[in-house]
């Protein structure tokens, strides 16, 4: 059985990749954000994306469905193979680590840094970057941050460079 879960941050290609190595191992593919907002949709009875319900909610109720998801994931698909691409931020809590170490290979997507800048700011500025009005700042200080977690709970640190998600799933 393979069960593969994707980490890295925001725009390193974990929802691209993802799709692509589910489909050429002809098993699930899981979006941590799609089922972020299904969650939510059931539990609210809305109809966000989530970024709109990091906004509205704050990252408190957002941190709680993420690992709400986690929980369910491991239910649902526990007998089944499957790729997930997990949201950037669901392993800072300690519990979410310990909860994606008994769901699979953890990998972890880190392409060239000045690419990954590009992509993250091509929709705008996030709304968790913490300083709005330098974005660079913010994205120097999460990437510090993430990139040791990330680092810390994975098995193996696929360094991306600028390979193609196709060159990346030959990797994996």
């Amino acid at each position: 059985m393979k069960k593969i879960i994707l980490i890295g941050m925001k725009g390193c290609g974990k929802t691209t990749v993802g799709k692509l190595l589910a489909k050429k191992l002809n098993i699930d593919f899981i979006d941590s954000d799609t089922e972020i907002e299904n969650l939510h949709r059931k539990e609210k009875g809305e109809t966000l994306t989530f970024r709109e319900i990091f906004k509205k909610y704050g990252e408190d109720y957002f941190n709680d469905l993420d690992e709400k998801c986690l929980k369910n994931i491991l239910k649902v698909f526990n007998n089944q193979s499957f790729v997930f691409a997990c949201a950037g931020r669901t392993p800072f809590r300690p519990k979410n680590q310990k909860l994606l170490k008994t769901m699979g290979k953890i990998i972890y997507l880190k392409p060239d840094k000045e690419v990954l800048y590009r992509r993250i700011m091509q929709n705008g500025i996030p709304p968790f970057f913490p300083y709005q009005d330098d974005p660079r700042k913010s994205f120097e200080e999460l990437l510090a941050r993430r990139g040791s977690i990330y680092e810390k709970i994975a098995d193996t640190i696929l360094r991306c460079g600028l390979k193609t998600p196709n060159e990346i799933i030959k990797l994996i």
